[in-house]
């Protein structure tokens, strides 16, 4: 019976080891394929989070060089960055120094600036925010030239590798065209330093170094334009899946019936993995939104900017924008009061805080670090010792944490562009980058904005007369220009106006001024006249009248006469007469080019003024003898030249100290009849005769006798005034250039005036850079009379600017000059001379010398006289030891 059993025992033994041994391999397989499903999934995870790491690199560095191909296109595809480049024939340094200066470092960031010409050669350079002579070659190699948009590469430049973007210079206007061989323009940032630790932030790699040379771990290769590899980014990749294996392995040494629970905690690990893999995703979603963002700000920005819209609107639109990518943060914009040193607020999303005003002399700290910037960021204010006397105003709005950035003109700075938050706040890289350059923007505009209202102010004070209002005569001629039909051109000549002025003052001449014109304005209204008034210089009104014939003329112009010569000024108080002529000629009866109109409405009021009891004219040919005696005395300027009849007088010009620094030159005709004759009286007729050009040439020659002759060993400089026609005659080059070498004196000494219409002559700035080129300087004569355009200063050859005396005339009924002062502060921020001519009294003198005016002229200083009188005040200057020293 034991035989019996024992084959099933045997059977049943080698059973049990055939289950035991098979639950073994099973067990073990289901081990081994655990462990394989653990080790699998654990690269998986090393895989996928290199892959990120790799992919989030890679998009931060495609951002970074679309950011910066975006501000070099800003740069590159604009008109002034074409017309400066290309449409000029040397490139201007103090637009260099604006445009591309220390504002590319502070604003953008930009550790290199380059402006390469077509063969290849650098034209200019800024590294790390000042301008670089030393540099001749750009980064190498440069990537292939692109017609339109900008080009990013890698490249090296000084042995360190460099992110850089490349773009054609082009105009934006459709109506300019563009160069045929552009200029590029290049901005780059150094891959070390300030955007590796950018880098490490944005995609989380604490470890991310650069090196020239392949390593060991995760690396990302930077390839130039040729495709060779300039350098590597190497990190230590994360290792997530070395977690799972620690956690799993316990549960491995336990039971199998622990299996389907470590499977269980594997998904569900595998689970939470893919979330953290989801929510990396969106994060990195996020950050390209904000990007984007942020770069649809800038050019939304850019373009109200570009379109000249008014402060309101551009202000609104920044606190918009900035609430769109800051999110609960408030924001507000600050203006700094240059005279109080006060913080205006001029903009915020909080309206009660629009017009709050904070005094910042006080708080030094703080504005050393807005100055030292380029932005403040505080998690906690209380903890920030810069911000200590600001407590205060913590407190009261209830401010944990801030990003400050300051707002700067000209290198000054003139606002801060405010985020506060109520929370503590760690503020992120893209969110500083993003105020960063809505600041940049707001300082564009600032300056921007200053620069349009001087030029309004300028412009209206062209047009319109400031006492009485009315249009000036080239606003009146130009309205005349346009219209059609026959209508009467009359000048009305006040006398007894500048008695007035004598022994009234000013601005009782004014206020008479200004009730003339409101009866003029009335008499026409109750006769229902269609009639214009303009404002004529010397004490002259200007009337247009249409729709009447010479006779109804002639009647209403003397009972016109007949009122005004009755009416008493500025009654009750101090009743005073004037004295009213009246000359008139008709379009097109008596001439139909507008300025021989006037000049003949001119003759007809001389012809009044010649007959007293009738004090109106109307043009009538036989006035022509008034021809014939110009004509007359232009045979006599025709001798002036051979009989030696022409006279040099020199008008000193003194620093603000006092100290003679030089003279102007004027000129007078010795008339063997009429005496000592001023410009005024034979200028006019040289030049219509064309004497105006030979005249010219000897005052040139006689001046630069002086300089090279008495004043040889001074320092002293003279200023001439050239004619328009001698600077459209072509021959002025070489015959300054003749004068010169028969005449040598230093660079600078010889400064030639011109007036304001000739800077939008064609060619003319091609010819004044020429005059340059001699050693010579230009001044810009009577400015704020002529064309009065900002933008020409900057962009023509021009060193000194000769201010009206007009707008210094206000100071004689007040005590301040705004206008005066607005213009001197623009003309020293373009880094020019500044001269003021026409100071009459010691209260024009001290404001001239508070504004801080590099020199002044003018009768209370002293008045023309012969040179032998301006040798001997130099002798007597020389001579006074406060002037040696």
């Amino acid at each position: 019976m034991a035989e019996s059993l024992d084959p099933p025992l045997h059977l049943i033994d080698r059973a049990y080891r055939s289950i035991r041994r098979q639950l073994v391999l099973l067990v073990l397989a289901a081990l081994t394929l655990s462990l394989l499903v653990l080790l699998w999934s654990a690269q998986t995870q090393n895989t996928q989070q290199a892959e990120r790491e790799l992919t989030r690199l890679e998009t931060q560095l495609e951002q970074l060089g679309r950011q910066l191909g975006g501000q070099v296109l800003d740069y590159a595809l604009w008109d002034a960055s074409h017309e400066q480049v290309h449409l000029r024939p040397a490139l201007n340094p103090h637009w260099l120094a604006q445009e591309l200066g220390s504002s590319l470092r502070d604003n953008l960031a930009i550790d290199l600036a380059m402006l390469i010409a077509p063969d290849g050669g650098v034209d200019y350079a800024m590294q790390a925010g000042a301008p670089w002579q030393a540099i001749t070659q750009p980064p190498h190699p440069l990537p292939p030239r692109a017609s339109r948009g900008a080009r990013i590469a890698y490249a090296r430049w000084q042995d360190q590798p460099m992110l850089l973007a490349i773009a054609e210079i082009r105009p934006e206007s459709p109506h300019l065209a563009p160069a045929a061989r552009p200029h590029r323009l290049l901005f780059a940032r150094r891959l070390e330093g300030d955007l590796l630790e950018e880098l490490r932030k944005t995609a989380g790699l604490p470890d991310l170094a650069l090196t020239q040379t392949p390593s060991l771990g995760q690396r990302l290769a930077m390839h130039d334009a040729h495709g060779r590899e300039l350098a590597w980014l190497h990190w230590s990749p994360q290792r997530p899946g070395r977690a799972i294996l620690l956690a799993a392995l316990p549960w491995l040494a336990g039971v199998m019936g622990g299996f389907a629970l470590l499977t269980a905690g594997l998904f569900r690990r595998l689970t939470r993995q893919l979330e953290q893999s989801r929510t990396i995703g969106e994060e990195l979603q996020a950050t390209q939104a904000g990007l984007a963002a942020q770069q649809q700000a800038w050019q939304a920005l850019r373009a109200l900017y570009r379109r000249g819209s008014n402060e309101e609107e551009f202000l609104a639109a920044v606190l918009a924008h900035a609430e769109r990518l800051l999110g609960d943060a408030c924001i507000s914009i600050w203006r700094l009061d240059p005279e109080s040193q006060r913080l205006i607020c001029r903009a915020s999303l909080e309206p009660a805080q629009h017009g709050e005003s904070l005094d910042l002399a006080p708080l030094g700290a703080y504005r050393r670090a807005l100055l030292q910037g380029p932005y403040l960021a505080v998690s906690r204010v209380e903890a920030d010792p810069r911000l200590r006397e600001m407590h205060d105003y913590f407190r009261q709005h209830g401010i944990v944490s801030l990003l400050d950035i300051g707002i700067f003109d000209g290198g000054e700075l003139r606002g801060i562009l405010c985020c506060e938050s109520s929370r503590p706040r760690h503020w992120r890289s893209e969110e500083i980058s993003s105020l960063t350059a809505l600041s940049g923007l707001l300082s564009q505009f600032s300056e921007s904005l200053h620069r349009r209202v001087a030029e309004q102010h300028l412009k209206r004070r062209l047009e319109f007369d400031d006492t009485t209002g009315l249009p000036t005569l080239r606003k009146l001629m130009a309205h005349l220009a346009r219209q059609e039909g026959d209508f009467t051109l009359g000048v009305l000549r006040i006398t007894g106006l500048h008695r007035l002025n004598e022994t009234l003052g000013f601005a009782a001449g004014d206020r008479a001024l200004r009730e003339l014109v409101l009866f003029l304005r009335h008499w026409g209204e109750r006769r229902q006249l269609e009639a214009h008034l303009a404002r004529l210089p010397s004490n002259r009104l200007a009337l247009v009248a249409r729709g009447l014939d010479r006779a109804q003329v002639a009647s209403l112009g003397a009972e016109l006469l007949s009122a005004l010569n009755a009416q008493r000024w500025l009654a009750p108080e101090t009743p005073y007469h004037l004295r009213f002529f009246l000359g008139l000629a008709r379009y097109p009866e008596d001439d139909r080019q507008l300025d021989r109109l006037l000049l003949k409405a001119e003759l007809a009021v001389k012809q009044a003024r010649e007959h007293p009891h009738h004090p109106l004219a109307l043009f009538d040919p036989r006035f022509g003898r008034w021809m014939q005696r110009q004509d007359q005395l232009t045979q006599q300027l025709r001798q002036a030249l051979p009989r030696e009849e022409l006279r040099l007088l020199l008008q000193p010009q003194f620093d603000a100290a006092g100290v003679l620094r030089g003279a102007e030159v004027l000129l007078r005709w010795e008339h063997p009849d009429q005496g000592l004759l001023a410009p005024g009286d034979f200028v006019p007729v040289a030049e219509r005769s064309g004497l105006i050009r030979p005249i010219g040439s000897w005052l040139l020659e006689q001046s630069l006798a002086l300089l090279a002759g008495p004043l040889r060993d001074s320092h002293l400089n003279l200023s001439v005034n050239v004619s328009v026609q001698q600077l459209h005659d072509d021959t002025l080059v070489e015959q300054l250039e003749a004068l010169l070498r028969r005449y040598p004196v230093g660079a600078g000494r010889l400064v030639l005036e011109v007036v304001e219409s000739l800077l939008v002559a064609p060619g003319m700035e091609t010819r004044l850079a020429r005059l340059r080129d001699l050693g010579v300087e230009i001044a810009l004569d009577d400015f704020g009379t002529g064309y009065s355009s900002l933008r020409y200063l900057q962009e023509l050859s021009v060193d000194e600017i000769k201010l009206d005396k007009a707008f210094i005339d206000p100071l004689h009924q007040a005590d301040d000059a705004p206008l005066a002062r607005s213009i001197i502060a623009l003309v020293r921020t373009l880094g020019l001379r500044l001269v003021v001519e026409g100071v009459e009294s010691a209260h024009q003198l001290d404001f001239l010398r508070r504004q801080g005016v590099d020199l002044l002229q003018g009768y209370y200083l002293a008045r023309p006289e012969s040179p032998e009188a301006f040798l001997a005040r130099l002798d007597a200057q020389a001579a006074t030891p406060e002037a040696d020293a």
